[in-house]
């Protein structure tokens, strides 16, 4: 697959960018906020979230980014608890 980086990958049209998330990206969380389910995936060296409108059956956007800091949704979603009692029954 063509390399594409986040500053070309954010300058494609929404088909453009839905055709490289189909078939490269790789998927790796959602959750669910105010009507949304906003879909994680990974890319090259950047994250891609799609923002599916649930009601309209449609999705409304797509953006590439590298801040750890938008990835903290996704990360409070993430149950590690189980990995902790796991540590302590070895």
């Amino acid at each position: 697959m063509e390399y594409v980086n986040i500053t070309e990958f954010n300058c494609l049209n929404m088909d453009e960018k839905a055709w490289y998330l189909w078939h490269g990206a790789t998927f790796l969380s959602v959750f669910e906020k105010a009507g949304y389910r906003i879909n994680l995936f990974h890319l090259n060296d950047y994250y891609i979230e799609l923002w599916y409108n649930i009601s309209e059956n449609k999705v409304d956007h797509i953006r590439a980014f590298r801040s750890l800091d938008l990835l903290d949704p996704f990360l409070a979603t993430i149950d590690i608890e189980s990995l902790f009692w796991k540590g302590l029954s070895n």
